[in-house]
């Protein structure tokens, strides 16, 4: 949870400074290259660090450093390729896009953190992916101060220069305790032994960010003002903390799912699931009880959307239901269900944006915010009902390269 704040703690930091030592041109260019550039990193994330949770528990001891290594040369393959493409965008795109010049050659190297990051989070080594990470925020900071104080002034190129200096940093702290070298191979052994998975986690990640941004559009593009940024204020003070956190369990319960199946312990599934299921709930309980404390949370963090405290109730609601999903999640992806899961992706995102779109359409901001609610329940009972037919739904799917357990004990793990 602590490495999962950090990370996300760091890039708000990085788009916080830019925000307050910017000229507004500059902090424009900024923080659109820095969003371009964000989405790169997700989907190398969605091939590499999202498929290494799921499959390497299933791996052999023996064969992980290779693997390990493969993944490593397949985060800077997507690196290189995602660097070249920042170029060609910061040349051809007339000045909004510049930042990218700056930013991208450090795109390989914060790749190559983010699978070291992952490959720690996969063998239970949490501590590891905190240190890495603490190592590339604790780097950035000395930078911006060394700017600050050497009477530089911030810019551009010196916001791009303090975050690769950080991934830097943290890629090197993570070889050095990680007990292995910065010594990538060939990705082809990553892509042969995962393909089936990473093509469908990606299509799943690119699916759940254009979810979020077509609710956020339609709301800019429907809705008065005011209101899409009081909504906005309400999701900032609910849903992002809520979303940052589930996002953590879930990283935290998918290789316990993945190698519990691949030992076929089903004790220790259970132990997975119901880990997942109490902390979860927990999580859901914490996110309702503000809705007695909305009105003084508003007033201390956004005084100028006081009057927005209806939309807490609805925007909790569907944030208790979102975090409720995570085991679900978790033993789609611990079973290797990929096609399963870009399935339910599929639904939910369609519901989700169709009502919306309905809520907008008959009562505005108050009944999306009902809207968002209900769809989120529609999808947990979805879920619900679909997860242990995708456990039973055959072999076809599976890419672990092991024996398939007996069905009594396979029946039982999905159980």
């Amino acid at each position: 949870m602590a490495d999962q704040l950090l990370s996300s703690g760091t890039n708000f930091l990085t788009a916080f400074v830019a925000s307050w030592a910017l000229a507004p041109e500059g902090f424009a260019t900024f923080v659109v290259s820095y969003a371009v550039v964000t989405v790169v990193l997700a989907l190398g994330r969605a091939v590499i660090g999202e498929v290494l949770l799921a499959y390497l528990p299933t791996v052999a001891a023996g064969d992980r450093p290779a693997i390990v290594r493969s993944s490593t040369g397949a985060a800077l393959v997507l690196g290189v390729a995602g660097s070249l493409a920042c170029v060609a965008g910061g040349l051809l795109g007339h000045g909004t896009l510049a930042g990218l010049l700056w930013l991208a050659p450090w795109v390989p190297i914060a790749l190559m953190q983010d699978a070291r990051r992952f490959v720690f989070l996969s063998q239970g080594r949490p501590g590891h992916a905190l240190a890495s990470d603490g190592a590339w925020a604790a780097a950035q900071v000395v930078v911006l101060a060394l700017l600050a104080v050497g009477g530089l002034g911030f810019s551009v190129t010196g916001l791009a220069t303090s975050w690769g200096i950080g991934a830097l940093t943290g890629l090197l702290v993570a070889a050095a305790i990680g007990g292995g070298s910065l010594r990538p191979c060939c990705p082809k052994a990553w892509a042969r032994r995962t393909r089936s998975l990473s093509g469908w986690f990606v299509l799943t990640s690119v699916l759940g960010q254009c979810e979020i941004y077509a609710v956020l559009v339609l709301a800019g593009t429907l809705l008065a003002p005011a209101d899409a940024a009081g909504l906005r204020a309400v999701q900032l003070l609910v849903f992002q903390p809520t979303a940052t956190v589930a996002a953590a369990l879930l990283v935290l319960v998918t290789p316990l799912v993945a190698g519990a199946v691949a030992r076929r312990d089903v004790e220790a599934a259970r132990h997975a699931r119901r880990f997942a299921t109490i902390a979860s709930a927990t999580l859901a309980a914490a996110v309702l009880a503000v809705i007695p404390l909305r009105h003084t949370l508003l007033d201390l963090l956004f005084p100028q959307y006081t009057e927005f405290a209806p939309l807490v109730v609805p925007i909790a609601l569907q944030s208790a239901l979102y975090v409720l999903g995570v085991p679900f999640h978790a033993q789609l992806r611990g079973f290797h269900r990929a096609r399963s899961l870009f399935g339910l992706q599929v639904l939910g995102s369609a519901v989700l944006v169709g009502a919306a779109t309905a809520g907008m359409g008959f009562g505005g901001v108050v009944v999306l915010a009902w809207g968002l609610a209900g769809a989120a329940l529609f999808v947990d009972l979805v879920l619900l009902v679909a997860t242990p037919r995708a456990h039973h739904a055959g072999a076809g799917h599976r890419s672990v390269p092991v024996e398939p357990a007996p069905a009594p004990v396979a029946l039982e793990v999905a159980r």
